[in-house]
């Protein structure tokens, strides 16, 4: 009694205004403790449980539509929680309410409890004992990619589908595509215009022709077939967008790349679809409680911004990421496999021979994977580039990054015709960003000039004048500067020896998961430490997320964010796919 006195009066203080969510948590207040242990190796004794559990399952009906009644049902982004330990479940909500983690949908529920009905709820779902599904992101569709006989069956009857989803025609701007779409979110999304769910008098005439296993098939053709890019929006404003997707990373991802296989992709999808869609949802006119409530109070100019925003994004379906081309975990070794369609032009360790190309040997990793972002995205302009990296995963940037910034540069030998002794003169403008003698002090940002081609330095500022490149600062800079004084410049940073960014190479994910997370995670993630979460068999999309948003300061926790925030997103999507196998 004296335990459930004290756990309630701290909850009650939390809510009634604190705001740290990390110095005052349950587990400081619960001495008592019963014999209960998880799974892992590493037992301790647990904190007894305190509140209500039947006064609990009451409250649990409002977090039925995300979570279950059960635990595991992990809607809307949302972790399976049956079975967390109860001081853990209260200090995750109570960060939801002190914004230390953002949810706008768990912020006001949970600002609807009082401390005895947090207590309450949370001894419900801590004394579940429901096993947890550990899904796959995408494994159903993953599997299906090796049958070859239900995608050539599909594709022989995707011709009733292509009249108008043909990813070619792109005049059809309110059609959504369909290629790369996982079968986990293709087959109920189709028979719900078979059922009513969805109204489509078209899409509707298809219920009589279609057989469950062409619908099967039909899955299988889509999911194998790689999804391309819509044509760029005419209105909205994608950085505004970008800003209002944050509320929708749980379903559908930071940039509109689902995660979660029975979410649908939007990276890529025609604006006009998207808006059509959104307002649907808002509207009514399309039944979805998860959908319903995000898009409730979007204005006109937000959705149009929205759709702006996903419509610029590189589709990139999780059929066809592969975490390594070996079984060996070699991140530079892969990127340089993929590399090699690069060496012509950039040469073959990254140092050009090429007048007019860039070297790229040494470059900061960060920096080389939003360049190839930004050519992809069509943010610079390059039609040759555009094509030839149109094609690379999230993974396949960073890889290909990696190898490169492990190269050493060297100086170009091919003799400028610039006056270096000028340039050197006229550079104390440049150097403020790129650092002097082109050495910069933060090649993440603003990369280095020391060492590259003469003619790309004019080429690419002269980009930034056209406005093929878009920099404000740059821009500026760069229209300022006579041809003359842009040619010296160049020389005398063309003559600089460049000097390599520091690179810290991926650990192999086996590493990370024995020296780090298990320190408090637990073994294979079954943590016996109050406070810390249970990792095994968790949503594999759901601990991608939660990892980025610890990276990005979203989630508020020093040690997390510290941990974080070196990784890769190739370290952060093995270490959830190992979790989620557990």
């Amino acid at each position: 009694m004296k335990q459930a006195y004290w756990l309630i009066m701290t909850v009650a203080l939390i809510l009634a205004g604190c705001d740290s969510t990390e110095s005052v948590t349950p587990s400081n207040i619960i001495t008592d403790t019963d014999t209960d242990t998880n799974n892992g190796t590493d037992a301790s004794p647990l904190p007894a449980l305190v509140g209500d559990a039947k006064q609990g399952k009451l409250i649990a009906k409002r977090c039925a539509q995300c979570h279950g009644m059960n635990g595991v049902l992990a809607r809307s982004g949302a972790p399976f929680i049956a079975g967390l330990a109860q001081d853990y479940l209260v200090s995750s909500m109570l960060a939801y309410r002190t914004d230390y983690r953002q949810n706008d949908d768990m912020k006001a529920i949970i600002q609807s409890l009082n401390a005895a009905e947090l207590a309450d709820v949370t001894a419900y779902y801590t004394r579940l004992d429901v096993p947890w599904k550990g899904a796959i992101a995408g494994e159903k569709s993953r599997s299906i990619l090796h049958d070859k006989k239900a995608i050539s069956a599909g594709k022989a009857i995707a011709h009733q589908c292509n009249s108008c989803h043909d990813q070619s025609q792109y005049n059809r701007e309110t059609i959504p595509r369909l290629a790369g779409m996982p079968m986990e979110y293709f087959i109920p999304a189709l028979e719900s215009y078979f059922n009513g769910e969805r109204q489509n008098e078209i899409m509707g005439m298809f219920k009589l022709s279609l057989s469950q296993t062409d619908i099967r098939n039909l899955g299988a053709y889509f999911a194998a077939y790689k999804p391309g890019k819509a044509s760029d929006p005419a209105t909205g404003n994608p950085a505004a967008g970008k800003v209002t997707a944050r509320k929708c990373a749980g379903c559908h991802g930071y940039d509109g790349n689902s995660l979660n296989p029975h979410m649908p992709g939007l990276a890529g999808q025609p604006a006009n679809y998207l808006v059509k869609a959104i307002k649907d949802y808002r509207d009514g006119h399309r039944k979805n409680s998860l959908m319903r409530g995000p898009t409730r109070y979007l204005a006109d100019t937000e959705i149009n911004d929205l759709a702006a925003y996903y419509a610029m994004q590189q589709p990139q379906s999780p059929l066809h990421h592969k975490l390594s081309t070996s079984p060996i975990f070699d991140p530079v070794a892969n990127g340089k496999v993929m590399a090699s369609s690069c060496n012509s032009c950039h040469g073959e360790d990254g140092n050009s021979e090429t007048s007019g190309t860039p070297s790229l040997a040494g470059m900061d990793v960060k920096y080389l994977v939003s360049s190839i972002k930004r050519y992809q995205k069509g943010e610079r302009k390059h039609q040759l580039m555009s094509i030839l990296v149109s094609h690379l995963s999230d993974i396949d940037r960073e890889k290909i990054s990696f190898y490169y910034a492990t190269q050493k540069p060297s100086t170009t030998s091919r003799p400028g015709t610039g006056d270096v002794a000028k340039g050197k003169e006229l550079s104390t403008a440049c150097a403020m960003c790129h650092g002097e003698r082109g050495i910069s002090k933060d090649p993440a940002v603003t990369p280095g000039l020391a060492g590259q081609d003469e003619n790309y330095i004019v080429a690419a500022t002269r980009s930034y004048a056209t406005g093929t490149r878009q920099h404000e600062s740059m821009s500026a800079a760069a229209k300022d500067l006579s041809a003359e004084a842009l040619q010296n410049i160049a020389a005398y940073f063309a003559s600089q020896a460049a000097e390599p960014a520091i690179t810290f190479l991926p650990q192999d994910p086996a590493m990370l998961i024995e020296q780090q997370c298990k320190r408090c995670h637990g073994t294979r993630g079954y943590s016996n430490q109050a406070g810390i979460p249970r990792l095994a068999g968790q949503m594999e999309a759901y601990l991608i997320v939660a990892m980025q948003e610890y990276q990005q300061g979203l989630r508020k926790s020093s040690a997390m964010h510290a941990m974080a925030d070196v990784l890769t997103l190739l370290e952060i999507k093995a270490l959830a796919a190992y979790y989620a196998k557990q």
